[in-house]
């Protein structure tokens, strides 16, 4: 038996190591020539262009992992088929299930691993990617944004016209102090807001300040170095970055500084579910892939393409559907995110009851 476990695991980490390369490598072809008309019109720009693909390698050997799970699982378990050594197997009282067992023990670990390798080597080079591919369109870096608003911590509202990151003040801001049942308590307009990173206030430099009693009555007087008794501090006001460049950990602090205030975070919370649901749908994968490879009486290749194609096909499509829902708020993120993987976990019971 541990001949057998040995003979199988090294069938198939050779195999899925070697399509992941070549999945890898046909993708990054594929964006290549998409961008080729662009590269040979700008040769300046090689050192950039080289950087981008070496950086963009990483994102695409996560996104193709569980492809390549699936891929490889299905090609050598049916090579056993077809070649009838699957049949020997079963007639010495060893299952499918139970000789699959020391691949599927691997493939849990190698998911585990996805995890890490996101956290540390795919997002963290995905900002370098994208760092590249401004730089060869000419983008700057940003130090500004607006105009935006916010609904902050404590009833307070923004309407910010501009806001700069690196000196930490905004220009043209009015600020709202909301009541309760919904009416202003008092309204702010200034034309430069400041952080003061001693006092960790932000100040009113100069500005109007309009209180609203609750008979009714309305005063008005000028503000200078007024301080503002707010939640908010400015990396509230920063800029999101790309989800695809945030490491677990980054989303997780974003998510946990947009709540201090009370900004939705479905989004945020339903990619950062996602990032490790997707990790584990390998093993998902892996585990309905060892039922088609009982198919594999003929072209092994082929079955295995085949099936790679439809379980993706109906895997992103119902991924989709539940991401997109969670995004909205209209489901739980987590449940959202997991949501695909619980159903294929239920196809693959099913499917085992019937066909074991």
């Amino acid at each position: 038996m541990k001949k057998l476990n040995v003979y199988l695991l090294k069938e198939f980490l050779s195999f899925f190591f070697g399509s992941l390369l070549l999945f890898v490598v046909l993708v990054t072809i594929a964006d290549l020539s998409s961008r080729l008309s662009f590269y040979t019109e700008h040769p300046e720009l090689m050192n950039y262009f080289i950087t981008y693909h070496l950086a963009r390698a990483p994102h695409n050997t996560y996104y193709i992992f569980p492809v390549a799970l699936m891929f490889s699982s299905t090609y050598v378990l049916g090579t056993f088929v077809k070649n009838k050594e699957m049949l020997a197997i079963e007639n010495s009282g060893i299952s499918l299930f139970k000789f699959s067992m020391p691949m599927f023990v691997i493939v849990v670990l190698l998911c585990l691993i996805l995890v890490f390798f996101w956290q540390f080597v795919a997002a963290p080079l995905n900002k370098v990617s994208f760092a590249a591919n401004d730089a060869m369109r000419g983008n700057k870096q940003v130090s500004k944004s607006g105009p935006w608003q916010l609904f902050g911590g404590n009833n307070y509202l923004y309407f910010i016209n501009t806001y700069f990151y690196d000196k930490q003040y905004m220009t043209n801001t009015i600020v709202l102090k909301m009541n309760d049942d919904g009416g202003i308590k008092f309204r702010i307009s200034s034309p430069y807001i400041q952080w003061n990173n001693d006092d960790k206030k932000w100040y009113v430099k100069n500005g109007i300040m309009t209180t609203f009693s609750d008979n009714k009555e309305i005063s008005v007087q000028k503000i200078n170095n007024y301080p503002l008794d707010v939640l908010e501090r400015p990396e509230h006001f920063y800029g999101r970055p790309p989800l695809d460049s945030m490491s677990l950990t980054e989303e997780a602090h974003i998510i946990k500084l947009q709540k201090e205030v009370n900004m939705n975070t479905s989004k945020l919370e339903t990619d950062l579910h996602y990032r490790i649901s997707y990790c584990f749908s390998g093993f998902i994968i892996v585990l309905l892939a060892s039922l088609f490879s009982k198919f594999s009486t003929q072209s092994v290749l082929v079955v295995s393409l085949v099936m790679v194609i439809i379980v993706a096909l109906m895997y992103y499509s119902i991924l989709m559907i539940f991401r997109s829902m969670g995004e909205a708020g209209n489901m739980n993120p987590f449940i959202a995110a997991w949501m695909p993987n619980i159903i294929f976990a239920i196809l693959c019971i099913l499917a085992f009851k019937k066909f074991h």
